[in-house]
């Protein structure tokens, strides 16, 4: 999927408060669902104090047609397995790891994986079922000039996946794409 709308900058001030925000709690470990700002609140409050260091987001695009905003951004990382082996992974699940100091709005992402709380995803509706999020170590820069919309959940920490997690996340994510049109 191409985004290629460039009305403003929300989604890069968005990011780079995620940024700033994920910087914060890890530079002060003062840490304790729904939107961003929610998300940003939740991340930075003292109150909180639970350890959680990521705001996980899904980027959207497309400015024409019915669908304008509303589909999910499918980046692809390449992950290494071991030293001998690696390959590309999908996904539209993001951690940003760093804003660019040369152009605030591209960014560098590492992509996720859902931990489902159902191992057997069905159907769609499986598929929102979350209890958490795999750090898959892929990463991918992106402009986010190029970017409609962005939809953040509740902040977390993410956990280092098996190979079963990567399994499970890869089929999670190869679902949703199927269903959103890819």
């Amino acid at each position: 999927m191409s985004c290629k709308c460039k009305k403003s900058n929300c989604v890069c001030e968005k990011v780079r408060r995620i940024a700033a925000a994920q910087d914060e709690v890890a530079n002060n470990d003062c840490c304790s669902a729904g939107s961003c700002e929610r998300s940003l609140r939740d991340l930075v409050s003292p109150a909180g104090a639970n350890g959680n260091d990521t705001i996980p987001f899904m980027l959207l695009c497309g400015c024409e047609g019915a669908l304008s905003g509303l589909l999910p951004y499918f980046a692809w990382g390449v992950r290494r397995v071991d030293t001998s082996c690696f390959g590309p992974i999908p996904s539209p699940f993001f951690r940003v790891k760093k804003i660019k100091e040369d152009d605030e709005c591209c960014a560098v992402l590492e992509l996720l994986y859902p931990s489902l709380c159902d191992e057997t995803p069905d159907s769609l509706l499986d598929l929102i079922e979350f209890d958490g999020w795999f750090a898959t170590g892929a990463c991918v820069e992106v402009d986010l000039r190029k970017f409609t919309g962005i939809t953040c959940f509740p902040p977390t920490t993410t956990m280092n996946p098996t190979t079963s997690d990567m399994a499970a996340g890869v089929k999670a994510v190869k679902a949703l794409r199927a269903n959103a049109g890819q």
